[in-house]
């Protein structure tokens, strides 16, 4: 389990890097459709379950 902070990027260099042929059959209006963002994860924090023991991480 990760936690973190969510962002939702809308700005057209974060959609062209990510946009990719036949994307448009979800987005028709293309890398410009004003349903389509890039949500981006930035974790700071997890919980790993090994050895039948949960432990804590921290991500720097």
């Amino acid at each position: 389990m990760l936690t973190g902070m969510m962002e939702v990027l809308e700005d057209g260099q974060s959609k062209e890097l990510l946009w990719r042929n036949g994307d448009d059959m979800y987005y028709p209006g293309g890398v410009t459709d004003p349903d389509y963002c890039v949500p981006r994860f930035t974790a700071s924090a997890g919980r790993v379950y090994s050895n039948f023991k949960s432990e804590s991480l921290e991500i720097t």
